[in-house]
């Protein structure tokens, strides 16, 4: 729908319509706030509206972090002290100053400051990737930043002035004379709020704006001086604004929240009671995650709620309103285009039932209009739905450096008698209630609220076709339980075939190639033995265009990777009797190799069937000769190996890691077939062999038994992992006698154990075996990796390094074609409904083995009612998201009794990885004193 402000030029049309909407009584379609009598403070700016209040009461308290704390002369004084800097560095009236720092005392100082310059500032969140963090800088103009110390180096702008609060020197004389002149209309911040077209918008809004906005909740919500309110929310939103400005501006004390106490429920409750916190403003999500644990009232303000950022549910609210009596709610609507929030609503006992069970939005604050219009302007009928517009003097002046999308957005408003005033349409469609409230009734474009935050499904769409792998790409955030939304992402790659997209346990390998495996310790360790030191390459091996490999033991098949990478038109031989490692052996197979050839058996001196034994934590070890003891002390060697060499240490040590390794090495028979390895030659016609690779745990000798007398002439190349002593000379004469030069060698961190490598090549015109050669003088580039193997993890790769972590789908769907309506436009509304999980059940998941992980995963089943987790599922694969991540943390904290903390599942989001945190904190409390020993605890790659 295209407005022309044409359809409002009517003189007595506006003459008529103002008359109308100012009527009183039930017929009423043009609400509005009360206006105040004339109000000098409306002509100050906001720093001045702050100075005022420190002038009356120089001894309050101002601000309290944890520890420290800033009376409001200090405050003031402080910042006087650095806008005095500022203007020294060229502040003024609309330039624009960056704010990037983390919770502190100083992030309110540095706000303050810069207003008082006469600059405005821009609230950065240091969580934001470097392309968004990139984009929003340059935009904004920003010359000069005002950071820490420990976020000085992440600032993605080359020539970007950073001034570290945390070392700035506040002696600084602050001059009086230098005050730059002001008026209200002046820009006092630009925040920016996600855009449709793909790139954030920076809304820009000026003094008059958030100084009536102050004016105006400090009437409505009875703000008195003394009142501690508590700020929870990211500065690159403007949630947090209810309380940072109305607090100092009315002689409040305000408590900026640490960001680990912001994200845990006892850390929280324990302030708020300590501190007789009294006004909240808050998420509706993020205050029903912080009251997952135990006494929810404990994280409850005592005098006043208010909820903003998405809608709340009546039900909801009786819940509260249970928990504590006294303490009154309000929720509160408005968009950032308005100020901080515009409309109101008292949620009393009494409050009228809602069509959506949602609470209503509310009224207008003071000097603000709301209009219901219909698609030519007019206003609705009362009681019918229409779009939400809103007038007054919280409309913003625009977006910046966006004058078409200003012009559409803020029109010129015909219902005032101020021929200048403007109004802003909000997208949102809402009707009016018998009682003057506005009931939100949903949006008419794609733009949604998510967990607090204005999300455009356009600019993830955007960001998803940046994609190299993907052709098209549709977002959507269908509703799931309680009202909530989930966002996923259906996507159409460039290559038709995607092996490992719906494969049930996928890793990115650190050069960010995604590959199917079954232990993340493992599989690193396997990436760091052939594609880091490249292990088969060594002593003169060779790899080139053409070769045919043959692969006994693919384990996962990295190594099949690893060559289908390294060289072109290959032809593979890929072995594995372990039906676990040789699914995912046949997913890489298919998404990394032109001509490879998985084959579910292993090589021997004889065709027959053998019995293996399979170690679901450690599958490496798994073999046809494998024995858990024997076992046990390899794996314990290695890893004593890599700690220091610290007598008492490793002592103490050893018998955890045996512990560990214990609950790694638990078995279970498979019956599997041999072949011998000529035989194969035979049945796939194969000529010669460029390379045989063997890793067959214990095996190889079986392995080269296996191969006939004239076949031996046909096999250029060996690189044999040998696992016990006794095998190694039968192994070297075998090799001798078939005219190999060979050599053995072994890795350092494999010392006190029997497993060496074994080089051979017979010697050809095409090489012959290098003996001396450097460190890493064989190792060999790979080409890059191919972005169109598509998975829904580097998918979120992608997103990640683009988009906050709000904005990440939760789930992605792959699609063949899109659902089209009949006038050939994508129908949103046909897509197939998402179920939560995994996109595909295809593969069994890897079953868990302590109790740790079988407790973990009852927690999450629970919270993201997913059945069957496994051990490589990732929280938020399944479906979680930030609040969902703040409850499980609680869960889990509570269920083991760690401090486990919200980074930790966020670095470690598999139940595995989880898992091994959990054990490590908890071996950590029992070991106090240990402290090189329990860091190293969660390193130990098993």
């Amino acid at each position: 729908m295209k407005w022309k402000n044409t359809q409002f030029g009517s003189t007595t049309k506006r003459g008529s319509l103002l008359r109308l909407f100012t009527s009183a009584g039930p017929e009423t379609r043009h609400i509005e706030g009360g206006v105040p009598a004339h109000d000098p403070a409306r002509q100050l700016c906001l720093h001045q509206l702050i100075e005022q209040q420190a002038s009356r009461t120089p001894d309050a308290m101002a601000l309290v972090f944890e520890q420290q704390r800033l009376t409001y002369h200090d405050l003031v004084n402080r910042a006087s002290r650095l806008a005095h800097y500022l203007r020294g560095q060229g502040a003024g009236p609309d330039k624009v100053i960056g704010v990037f720092m983390e919770r502190s005392l100083d992030l309110v100082v540095a706000i303050l400051g810069i207003l008082k310059s006469g600059a405005a500032y821009l609230p950065i969140d240091p969580s934001f990737p470097q392309e968004r963090l990139g984009f929003i800088i340059d935009d904004a103009n920003v010359a000069l930043v005002l950071t820490q110390a420990s976020l000085a180096s992440v600032l993605p702008v080359k020539n970007l002035q950073a001034v570290c609060l945390d070392s700035f020197d506040w002696t600084t004389p602050d001059s009086r004379a230098d005050q730059v002149q002001m008026h209200p209309d002046n820009l006092a911040y630009v925040i920016y709020t996600s855009g449709s077209t793909g790139l954030p918008k920076g809304v820009c809004i000026e003094h008059r704006n958030i100084v009536n906005y102050v004016l105006g909740v400090a009437e409505r919500f009875n703000l008195v001086p003394g009142m501690n309110y508590a700020t929870v929310s990211t500065i690159a939103a403007d949630l947090g604004n209810t309380v940072i400005f109305p607090s100092l501006a009315t002689g409040g004390c305000l408590h900026v929240i640490a960001q680990e106490r912001v994200e845990n429920q006892a850390m929280l409750a324990d302030y708020f009671s300590r501190e007789n916190i009294d006004v909240l403003k808050i998420v509706p999500s993020h205050l029903a995650a912080l009251q997952t644990g135990k006494n929810p009232e404990l994280v409850m303000p005592r005098r006043l709620l208010i909820l903003g950022g998405e809608a709340s549910r009546l039900a909801w609210l009786e819940k509260l309103r249970e928990l504590m009596p006294e303490c009154q709610i309000h929720n509160h609507y408005g968009p950032t285009e308005t100020t901080v929030g515009v409309l109101t609503c008292h949620a009393e006992s009494k409050i009228a039932a809602t069509q959506s069970g949602t609470v209503p939005l509310g009224k207008p604050l003071p000097n603000s209009r709301a209009y219901i219009l219909d698609g030519n302007g007019q206003p609705v009928s009362p009681g019918n739905r229409g779009e939400l517009f809103i007038g007054g003097n919280g409309v913003a002046r625009g977006y910046l450096k966006r004058p078409e999308l200003t012009a559409e957005k803020f029109l010129r408003d015909p219902f005032s008698a101020d021929p200048g005033a403007r109004m802003y349409r909000t997208g949102d469609l809402a009707r009016s209630l018998p009682d003057g409230n506005i009931e939100f009734c949903g949006r008419m474009d794609d733009q949604i609220k998510l967990r607090g935050y204005r999300v455009e499904l356009g600019e993830i769409e955007c960001a998803l076709r940046e994609d190299a792998g993907i052709k098209d790409a549709v977002a959507l955030a269908p509703e799931i339980e309680s009202g909530t939304r989930q966002l996923v992402a259906y996507v159409i790659p460039k290559r038709t075939d995607q092996p490992l997209w719906s494969f049930g346990q996928v890793h990115l390998l650190p050069d960010g190639a995604p590959v199917a495996h079954l232990n993340k310790s493992e599989t690193d360790y396997i990436y760091n033995e052939i594609f880091v030191l490249q292990a088969y390459l060594r002593h003169g091996i060779s790899i080139r265009d053409g070769d045919c490999i043959v692969d006994a033991g693919s384990n996962i098949g990295l190594f099949t990777v690893f060559a289908n990478r390294l060289a072109r038109n290959l032809r593979m031989l890929s072995f594995e009797p372990n039906p676990a490692a040789y699914a995912c052996l046949k997913a890489n197979a298919e998404a990394w190799g032109s001509a490879v050839k998985c084959l579910p058996f292993g090589l021997s001196r004889e065709n027959k069937s053998a019995e293996l034994t399979f170690f679901q934590g450690l599958s490496l070890l798994s073999g046809f000769y494998a024995d858990a003891q024997t076992e046990r002390e390899v794996v314990k060697t290695y890893v004593l190996n890599q700690q220091e060499p610290d007598a008492n240490y490793r002592e103490t040590a050893a018998a955890d890691i045996g512990a560990l390794i214990d609950e790694r090495l638990q078995s279970r028979i498979v019956t599997a077939q041999l072949r011998t390895l000529s035989s194969v030659m035979v049945e796939e016609g194969i000529e010669h062999i460029d390379l045989l690779k063997i890793n067959v745990e214990k095996s190889e000798l079986d392995v080269l038994m296996g191969i006939a007398p004239n076949d031996w002439p046909r096999i250029r190349q060996l690189v044999i992992e040998v696992d016990q002593q006794g095998s190694l000379s039968p192994i070297t004469t075998l090799l001798e006698q078939q005219g190999y030069e060979y050599l053995v060698e072994q890795d350092p961190l494999l010392r006190n154990t029997d497993l060496c490598y074994v080089y051979a090549i017979r010697p050809s015109q095409y090489g012959r075996l290098s003996r001396q050669e450097s460190v890493d003088g064989h190792v060999r580039a790979l080409p890059a990796v191919d972005e169109e193997i598509l998975t829904p993890a580097t998918v979120r790769k992608h997103l990640k390094a683009r988009l906050p972590q709000y904005m990440v789908p939760s789930a992605f769907v792959l699609m063949d074609k899109f659902p089209l309506n009949a006038n050939g436009k994508i129908d949103r509304k046909a897509f197939p409904a998402f179920s939560g999980g995994k996109t595909s059940a295809a593969n069994m998941p890897v079953a868990l083995q302590t109790e740790t992980e079988k407790a973990l995963a009852a927690i999450w089943s629970e919270l993201l009612g997913v059945e069957n987790i496994g051990l490589h599922d990732d929280f938020f694969d399944l479906g979680g998201h930030s609040l969902l991540a703040i409850r499980a943390v609680a869960r889990t904290r509570d269920k083991f009794e760690v401090n486990l903390s919200l980074r930790n599942l966020f670095d470690a989001p598999t139940l595995e990885g989880l898992a091994r945190v959990i054990d490590g904190l908890s071996w950590l409390k029992r070991s106090e004193g240990l402290g090189t020993g329990a860091g190293n605890r969660e390193e130990i790659a098993l």
